[in-house]
């Protein structure tokens, strides 16, 4: 391998006298005469130039360059069991149990919370919610009001309300089938018609069951165009963490799904859905800080649905929500008793607002 030689390493006040050697060196002679030592051959054959140049081939070729390991999707990051699944599940644990800050360093970047080494601002461009790389750090970006306005509770019992809750449900299904016996050919309403009362029982005893075992946690649910995501998500994130609304916020992180859907769930929670005062605190200050409008309804949902996975379209034909917001800002929603439901006309739950 050719080297260049540097005239530092050699004892030449410059350049110049190594041209001068080269330059004015005779030409070799013929074959049979005996060669003149050229001066550039003389250094090479020095043992410091040689040491070198073993080393210089004893180098490991260089590398080809590793292509980065693809980015993992939301659904392999939501199913990974270590401490971020714990966060990240969209349901899991009660919304006030979420203590992302514990669980990972105040200073991780990976952490999807609202840290509270830093302002709003830079948690927003920290996980900007619009770009899809922010859906590395999982399903959900979350802000919580500052400690010092936090109600820390830990009364809630999410496994054994389920536990009671499901065989309620169960108990609809199989009155269901009892009915179909009964009547056999009745249109698919018919039949639906006639479990209305003990549907609106179910939704009692559901509301009961949730509130017996402390999983009253609830929220406000908002679908903002993914063009206004990024300003109503900043509104959401900076009213919570100022204690304006509820305890906790989360916005969903990109998803194919909402790209096709054009919209993204926002969630405001409240700490429990029997105290309408506050249910009703929280839709208000939601219109004034320009989220939601009055004569737009939107719609609260409770925890304990989630946790049974009641959606829309469900089998047991009840609704997934709770209330409207119309519903809630009109005072048709009542509590009495312990118990929280919605009121209907010509139902059997208009006895509880006697």
């Amino acid at each position: 391998m050719p080297y260049e030689l540097k005239t530092s390493r050699y004892n030449f006040a410059s350049t110049d006298q190594i041209e001068t050697v080269t330059a004015t060196h005779p030409t070799p002679a013929p074959a049979t005469a005996k060669p003149a030592v050229n001066a550039l051959d003389f250094l090479k054959s020095r043992p410091q130039v040689a040491a070198m140049n073993q080393t210089q081939n004893a180098r490991p070729q260089k590398r080809a360059a590793t292509p980065a390991p693809a980015l993992p999707s939301k659904a392999a990051k939501t199913q990974t069991p270590d401490a971020d699944s714990l966060v990240y599940k969209k349901a899991s644990v009660p919304v006030h149990q979420l203590t992302e800050v514990e669980l990972l360093p105040p200073t991780s970047s990976r952490s999807s919370s609202w840290q509270q080494h830093e302002t709003i601002l830079e948690f927003l461009r920290r996980l900007p919610v619009a770009d899809p790389e922010t859906a590395n750090v999982g399903p959900w970006l979350w802000v919580h009001c500052s400690p010092e306005l936090q109600d820390s509770r830990d009364d809630d019992d999410v496994d054994a309300s389920i536990d009671s809750a499901t065989p309620l449900l169960d108990g609809l299904l199989k009155q269901r089938v009892i009915f179909e016996q009964q009547n056999p050919g009745k249109a698919v309403g018919t039949i639906t018609r006639k479990l209305s009362p003990y549907r609106d029982q179910l939704e009692v005893d559901l509301l009961k069951t949730a509130k017996k075992f402390g999983v009253t946690s609830s929220k406000w649910m908002l679908f903002p165009k993914l063009e206004d995501l990024p300003r109503v998500w900043r509104l959401v994130a900076e009213a919570t963490a100022e204690g304006k609304l509820g305890p906790t916020s989360k916005v969903g992180t990109w998803s194919p799904e909402d790209a096709i859907k054009g919209c993204t769930l926002i969630c405001v929670y409240t700490r429990d859905f029997s105290d309408l005062h506050d249910v009703k605190r929280v839709m208000r200050a939601l219109i004034e800080l320009g989220i939601a409008k009055r004569e737009s309804k939107i719609y609260y949902k409770c925890d304990a649905y989630t946790y049974l996975d009641i959606k829309s379209g469900n089998e047991y034909k009840l609704p997934a929500s709770l209330w409207s917001s119309e519903e809630v800002l009109e005072d048709r929603v009542k509590y009495k008793d312990g118990v929280i439901t919605r009121l209907k006309k010509g139902s059997v739950l208009s006895d509880l607002f006697a």
